[in-house]
């Protein structure tokens, strides 16, 4: 067997090499396959995960169930509203709104609890975000950023209309979801 082996080992290596080559083939050949390197598509532009998975938090920080006390959002509600929360994002940084870090902060500050005695300090701040939204302070303030550009928009909306406001914003909704072409992939809901 050995003496087979020795005879043959140029051979086994160019297998074991050709081998390995058309697996590391198939696998990059994976990874630019639509729906392994992003959740969806909004707008015509392919959302990565990592930009759902901020929308997905976001959407379970900034909107909360309307009933708390009986049970937390079914994960298709929460799914919904990131796809939603992501959409109305891109539509406000189309439509030019900006948001302060000056206003971030004022949300900030209006979102700690100040029972806790004394003042906001940096260290006290993490703390706070990683431990009531386990979430690390640059997601966090990055979220908070989108969610008050997307509030600014929607009383934007609101504004135009005096009359019927809730119709209006639900047929300008209906109109932008049409518009994003939302397409989200199937190995997103497997997830």
């Amino acid at each position: 067997m050995l003496k087979f082996l020795r005879k043959k080992t140029k051979f086994i290596v160019w297998t074991v090499i050709v081998a390995f080559i058309s697996w590391g083939g198939y696998a990059v050949s994976l990874q630019l396959e639509d729906s392994s390197r992003a959740a969806g598509k909004i707008f015509g532009r392919e959302i990565s995960f990592r930009e759902f998975q901020l929308a997905q938090r976001a959407a379970e920080i900034f909107s909360p169930s309307p009933k708390p006390d009986e049970e937390p959002l079914a994960p298709a509600e929460i799914e919904a509203r990131s796809w939603q929360f992501i959409m109305l994002s891109r539509e406000a940084r189309r439509n030019g709104v900006e948001v302060t870090d000056d206003e971030v902060r004022q949300e900030i500050l209006g979102l700690f609890p100040q029972g806790g005695g004394g003042a906001l300090t940096g260290e006290r701040y993490v703390l706070w975000v990683r431990g009531s939204f386990r979430e690390e302070p640059r997601d966090f303030e990055n979220q908070l950023r989108e969610h008050l550009r997307i509030r600014k928009l929607v009383e934007g909306v609101r504004e135009k209309f005096k009359e019927n406001q809730d119709e209006e914003l639900k047929s300008w909704l209906s109109g932008l979801y049409a518009r994003s072409k939302l397409r989200v992939y199937e190995t997103q809901r497997g997830r």
